[in-house]
């Protein structure tokens, strides 16, 4: 009898994970919340080890355990956490305190709420994290969920924001995937960042691991020549050990053939009920696997007793499944396609009145009952939609496009079920394939017999466009102008909200639709509307009041989405005003309930540049790199992508690392990002000694017509590199005409300022920054402004600067002083570039020996304030002689003006205040 054993009775060769797994939970019971992720291929034994695991803690720690289904995105979202709950609300008992959404799945716990009853999915959620953490006051709590791989959105975005939020002492989660199917994505990464998740890879077993699995299964030690043969052949696959432990002296030609040794080895009667579980693609319940099978009672127990004890199959809550996946996947594989058909048509006729429409739809289509998969896919996708499960929603939907028959009665046609499938990918952040939804349905409806049907898939698909690549405005100004002129339209004026928060940051044509907007939101007292028109109103005119109005609204509505606009608003205006640790607060309050919500990888991403430029400006690099460092690994769409690129790319260059800023520099492109690109290769090409090009660029920023039609604040940080770049052009360059065209492009820089307002306090600091650059005075005011704002690496700037040319007056001391405050502020950012030009700039240079006479006589005469022509008067050269001595002079001394010139003579004694020639 102890030959016919097929799985080992002692665990081999993890040892060291089941260790881990324990220290995971005394970390969670002692710490907190802790994760364990345990990563493997097919038949690595990730259950078997986690079945050990839970046998190892005996009933002082509570264990409940879920899977995720094969069937994937055919299966009930949030398939795992259905099982979960029931386990925990079985142990729990009466619950107290409401749980209206938990309700639609289990009844028993009182009135259901609607779809967007009591803050929808995030009520729901919610409510799930409840539910675990009362259940784990009790005593230590595993959540296990396995086969992650299989797991659709809905699931994973549960499971991440219980990851996220879960906050009572004593709950492990574990979590078990196969990492080639999983992939690296934004869950799994994290997850592996959280501090108390322990991260665990089970490895194949070596030959003495092998030895030990088959004398635990034979009962006996085997020969070693068994042991290599078995070796070689299973790789170390514990499951492809077992297979063939029990194939005898026989060794199958594939791994197929061990998988099906067991199943084809049964009497008729086993072997045709495994195979039509095989069918039902996961764990199938008790009461529908005997209906499927057409028996019950004494006869169905006895075969399942023995698929049971001959571990094909394994008990899972109230009902079955295999004990592996690839065993399911090659009994079924085995199927002829005709017995495939009839067992899923067996399990349709069972479900046609469950309710578990997602399940019917599947097998309904394997049986090739179009009619019934159709109807089923339907249900399923307004299933999917009630649970939030947005993306399993659009899947179900284009399943229903699939199977289109118009002679089937769905309450729907076809235009709009493309209609709802563009909004539910707006939804669920997968913005190409909605805008595909959203034409197909433009090109099947007629405008002129449905104008506003029209303009409302022009209105998804205007956003979902505006998100992907922001070129969505065109399709919101060709819906208004399929609608009526009527000003008192909240569909007119729902699309004029968007179309002006489409067109920023061109400010002047944003404005008209933001106050037309807010007039309509007015008039009609529709929300939406309303918001949108305050947050465009208030921040062109910097009047947070409308912003808060504008939040107490959206609080009141179940929209996250237009919620999560408003910290974006409050955090812009609050920079300009140069109220930077209001703007990180807003922005990060933004960030965490957009996590808390499911929705970091989209709204999180965009605040994520919010809070990044504010922690930039405030000097707190480390923050602003984590910040912007936890949103690019969650992999955010493309446009919030390019922007945190570009912010990682400048802080980058503030820290010298030109290779990190050159590669950010590369990888964005889009408009919306198009003047901050020009202000990072401007000062990227300016560190790698090229000013000429970065001057070219200032050129192709100085000829776009929307540089004056951004924020100020937004286009004068552009102007100050282009400044900055002309002084590097000064230093580098030697021909004779260049004194000119830095001049020329000195003028254009200034008319450029001056056809700008004043936005705040912020752009006014840059305005000074800017002249001051122009005309080399104003330090101290530009000093002053940057102090107040509390702005470390601009004042440093300014300091430098200073310093440089407060010696042609005669005032050492003070330059002395702004040059060691410039330093301290460098080396606390960790400014390293700046660093060293403050170094450099203190330094004693040999510059004497490296001027001519005659050049220490025009040093002399620029150190009184000469120019060029009085010079040559006092010389008796001509003008453009002296013009070339002092270009000599600057190159010479390292010096970007005169007034550097000067000062660098009387640091070093070249010259003193007030000599005259």
């Amino acid at each position: 009898m102890v030959a016919e054993r097929v799985v080992s009775p002692v665990i081999v060769g993890r040892g060291e994970e089941l260790s881990a797994l324990a220290a995971a939970l005394d970390a969670a019971i002692e710490q907190g919340p802790a994760v364990a992720l345990v990563a493997g291929e097919a038949g690595i034994g990730k259950s078997r080890l986690l079945a050990e695991f839970a046998r190892s803690l005996g009933p002082g720690v509570r264990v409940v355990e879920g899977a995720c289904a094969e069937l994937g995105s055919d299966g009930l979202p949030y398939a795992p956490f259905v099982t979960v709950l029931r386990r925990l609300i079985r142990v729990e008992g009466a619950l107290p305190g409401p749980y209206r959404q938990l309700a639609r799945w289990f009844p028993e716990l009182g009135e259901a709420g609607g779809p967007d009853a009591e803050g929808g999915k995030h009520r729901l959620y919610e409510e799930v994290l409840t539910l675990v953490e009362r259940v784990a006051a009790d005593r230590p709590l595993v959540v296990a969920i396995e086969d992650l791989h299989w797991a659709d959105a809905a699931t994973r975005e549960l499971l991440g924001f219980l990851a996220r939020n879960l906050t009572q002492a004593g709950v492990l989660l574990v979590i078990t995937h196969r990492p080639r199917e999983t992939g690296h994505g934004p869950l799994l990464s994290e997850l592996t960042r959280r501090p108390r998740t322990t991260t665990l890879r089970l490895e194949r077993l070596d030959r003495q691991g092998v030895g030990r699995q088959l004398a635990a299964i034979l009962g006996a030690e085997p020969d070693a020549a068994a042991v290599s043969r078995v070796h070689e052949r299973s790789d170390g696959n514990p499951l492809f050990v077992e297979a063939l432990a029990r194939a005898g002296e026989r060794t199958p030609d594939s791994l197929r053939d061990v998988l099906l040794h067991g199943p084809r080895s049964l009497p008729d009667p086993a072997r045709e009920l495994l195979r039509l579980a095989s069918a039902a693609g996961g764990r199938v319940g008790h009461r529908l696997l005997a209906e499927a099978a057409a028996q019950d009672g004494s006869e169905l127990d006895a075969l399942l007793r023995e698929l049971v004890d001959r571990s094909l199959l394994i008990t899972a809550g109230d009902g079955y499944d295999f004990r592996h996946a690839l065993i399911r996947q090659a009994v079924y594989e085995d199927l002829l396609p005709g017995e495939r058909a009839r067992l899923h048509e067996r399990y349709a006729a069972a479900l046609r009145d469950s309710g578990a429409h997602a399940e019917l739809a599947a097998h309904a289509h394997a049986a090739g009952d179009r009619e019934l998969a159709l109807s089923a896919a339907y249900l399923a996708a307004d299933q999917a939609r009630r649970s939030y499960a947005y993306e399993e929603q659009v899947r179900m939907l284009e399943q229903v496009l699939g199977l289109w028959n118009p002679e089937v009665p769905l309450g729907a046609d076809r235009i709009g079920i493309l209609t709802c499938a563009a909004e539910a990918c707006m939804l669920s952040g997968d913005y190409a394939r909605g805008i595909e939804h959203a034409s197909a349905g433009l090109a099947a409806v007629d405008e002129r017999r449905e104008p506003e049907r029209a303009a409302q898939l022009l209105e998804h698909r205007g956003r979902l466009r505006h998100r992907l690549d922001s070129t969505g405005v065109s399709d919101w100004e060709r819906a208004l102008r399929l609608l009526p002129a009527d000003p008192g339209g909240v569909q007119r004026g729902r699309l004029l909200g968007v179309l002006a928060m489409g067109l920023l940051p061109d400010v002047e044509r944003a404005r008209r639709p933001f106050e037309e907007a807010l007039a309509v939101g007015r008039r009609t007292a529709d929300a939406t509307v309303t918001i949108r028109g305050l947050l465009g109103v208030g921040s062109m005119t910097g009047d947070l009041r409308m912003l808060a109005q504008a939040r107490t609204l959206a609080e009141r509505l179940d929209n996250h989405d237009l919620l999560m606009t408003v910290p974006m608003y409050e955090a812009t205006l609050h920079t300009r005003a140069g109220d930077q640790h209001h703007a990180i607060e807003a922005a990060r309050a933004g960030i965490r309930h957009a996590r808390r919500h499911g929705l970091g990888r989209s709204r999180g991403a965009e605040l994520a540049r919010y809070a990044g430029h504010a922690l930039i400006l405030t000097g707190r690099w480390e923050e602003a790199a984590a910040v912007l460092d936890e949103s690019l690994r969650e992999d955010p769409p493309p446009l919030s992508q390019q922007a945190l690129r570009t912010l990682a790319g400048y802080l980058s260059l503030l820290r010298g690392d030109l290779a990190a800023a050159a590669d950010a520099a590369a990888a964005v492109k889009h408009t919306d990002t198009l003047f901050a690109r020009h202000q990072l290769l401007c000062l990227l090409a300016v560190a790698q000694g090229d000013p000429e090009r970065a001057d070219l660029l200032l050129g192709r920023a100085l000829a776009d017509p929307a540089l004056t039609r951004i924020y100020s604040s937004d286009a004068r940080p552009v102007l100050v590199a282009g400044a900055l770049a002309q002084r590097a052009r000064l230093t580098c360059g030697s021909d004779h005409d260049l004194g000119r065209r830095v001049a020329a492009r000195r003028a254009e820089l200034a008319a450029a300022d001056a056809g700008l307002g004043v936005d705040g306090p912020l752009d006014r600091a840059w305005q000074l920054m800017l002249r001051a650059l122009i005309e080399d005075d104003g330090w101290d005011d530009t000093a002053i402004a940057w102090r107040a704002l509390r702005q470390p690496y601009e004042l440093a700037l300014a300091l430098f600067h200073g310093a440089r040319t407060t010696p042609a007056a005669g005032d050492r001391a003070g330059a002395a002083a702004r040059l060691s405050e410039a330093a301290r502020l460098a080396e606390d950012l960790g400014a390293a570039p700046l660093a060293r030009e403050i170094a450099q700039l203190g330094r004693p240079r040999p510059a004497r020996d490296g001027l001519t006479a005659r050049e220490h006589d025009v040093l002399r005469l620029i150190a009184a304030g000469l120019s060029n022509r009085q010079i040559a008067a006092r010389l008796h050269i001509s003008p453009s002689t002296a013009g070339v001595h002092v270009s000599h002079i600057l190159t010479k001394l390292g010096a970007a003006t005169r007034t550097e010139a000067a000062a660098i003579a009387f640091r070093e004694g070249l010259t003193e205040p007030g000599t005259t020639a």
